[in-house]
């Protein structure tokens, strides 16, 4: 687990990402032309999110998990249970709490100010997944930092949490596509680069579907599961209408959040007519 620590946490992931540009250059699900400054811009959203997470160390939540530890604070820590499955609860929960905070982020527009610089990428590649506004980093960062403290997660599970994280992070951004059988079998649990991939349609019905980033079974639970296997190549990517950027540069993607469009507000999709007489279905379900 050492290995996922401080700087070589980093080499892991920038390792994970380089894996990744090299695979789906070699099998690529569309070609795409080679963009060195957006690659850039991409990876420069993730130094600074790494940069102003490190001033705040108290909301790490590996540095929460040894508080934690340290003080028998939390429901893990009072609790008797095998390492092993303490170690894949650590997974399966934080993978949960990512997706909450996912659906959080595009239902509230405060929310989604920060999150929209994701979107707003017009191609979806393994660079992809280091694009992330640095106020989303520590909003994040602030919400695990909380459970993990009343959970009590364990150290050692917090940092398997970021490796297999951040793997699937990379993964799930790719350019590729599986054998269709490998697909099929992966997304019963799993989420794909297909699955993900729809997410980031520029159409709203999918951008309200497949918020997973490990396990796709928080999807089908909550009735926001989409297939995608109908997705082809001409898919177009990013934010629609007047929430779009004028002209992509680092200075704008920092500035986005405090950028407000005229009306602007987070689109919904339309309800789906066969669900829409059910007055109980909350309305980010009705797709």
């Amino acid at each position: 687990m050492e290995l996922f620590k401080g700087w070589s946490g980093v080499f892991y992931m920038l390792g994970l990402i380089g894996a990744g540009m090299i695979i789906e250059t070699l099998f690529p699900w569309r070609r795409a032309a080679v963009d060195l400054a957006r690659w850039l811009r991409n990876a420069s959203m993730m130094f600074y999110s790494m940069i102003i997470l490190s001033l705040f160390p108290v909301i790490a939540a590996y540095g929460v998990a040894i508080f934690a530890q340290s003080h028998a604070i939390g429901l893990f820590n009072l609790l008797s249970m095998p390492y092993w499955l303490e170690l894949i609860l650590c997974v399966v929960i934080l993978d949960a709490l990512a997706f909450a905070e996912h659906r959080v982020l595009h239902r509230w527009y405060f929310f989604w100010r920060f999150h929209r610089v994701h979107h707003l990428d017009l191609h979806v590649d393994a660079t992809t997944s280091m694009r992330f506004h640095p106020f989303e980093a520590v909003f994040r960062a602030l919400i695990g930092a909380g459970v993990v403290l009343a959970l009590g997660l364990a150290p050692e599970g917090i940092l398997l949490a970021f490796a297999v994280t951040a793997f699937a992070n990379t993964f799930t951004h790719m350019n590729i596509t599986l054998p269709s059988s490998l697909e099929r079998a992966l997304s019963t649990v799993f989420v794909t680069p297909t699955v993900h991939r729809l997410h980031h349609s520029v159409k709203i019905e999918n951008q309200y579907s497949n918020f997973g980033t490990i396990f796709c079974i928080w999807d089908r639970i909550t009735g926001v599961f989409r297939n995608a296997s109908h997705l082809t190549a001409d898919e177009i990517f990013g934010v629609s209408g007047n929430e779009k950027l004028e002209e992509e540069t680092f200075g704008n993607l920092m500035l986005d959040p405090f950028r407000t469009p005229k009306n602007a507000q987070v689109s919904r999709p339309a309800p789906n007519p066969d669900r829409a007489a059910d007055p109980n279905m909350p309305d980010d379900q009705r797709s």
